[in-house]
């Protein structure tokens, strides 16, 4: 999983926690392949997108693949979810690329807004590849790491 861009580090090293997972990669990933094994949105109070990402090496296994280390959970813990659009869902849900940013302006989806935007708002688009695809714009966000793989035995990284 290569990394973003400069303004992607900026934006991780703002966050609450974003600094642990730039610090555990060695630069902002862009979670290529990786798999999002949870989702959970509420009304009022936190919401809940976790993601199993890694990181893939150069190096080739015996099997002729590359190497992937450094598994990690990352759970993006949003409040304040003012906008969503998202599709698909599956029993697998890979991702081509996590991009974190400064919510963009989105004149189409202001008739959508639950909350009043502002200049700190946030926003999480999941690009497709199988499965969940989609954006949440939020007002506040933290991240949390938790090195390892997923304990329900359904990624298949």
């Amino acid at each position: 999983m290569g990394g973003q861009d400069a303004e992607a580090m900026s934006i991780y090293r703002h966050i609450e926690g974003g600094s642990d997972l730039v610090d555990w990669f060695g630069y902002a990933p862009d979670f290529h392949d990786a798999e999002v094994i949870e989702l959970s949105l509420h009304r009022r109070g936190q919401s809940i997108l976790r993601v199993h990402a890694w990181r893939t090496g150069r190096d080739v296994n015996e099997q002729g693949y590359l190497v992937q280390d450094k598994h990690v959970i990352v759970t993006f813990i949003m409040e304040g979810i003012m906008d969503l659009q998202l599709d698909g869902f599956s029993h697998q849900n890979v991702i081509s690329e996590l991009v974190l940013r400064a919510a963009p302006d989105r004149p189409d989806r202001r008739p959508f807004y639950a909350l009043d935007r502002s200049p700190g708002d946030l926003e999480l688009e999941l690009a497709p590849c199988f499965g969940l695809d989609g954006r949440i714009r939020c007002q506040r966000l933290k991240i949390e790491i938790t090195p390892g793989m997923p304990t329900d035995g359904t990624a298949e990284a």
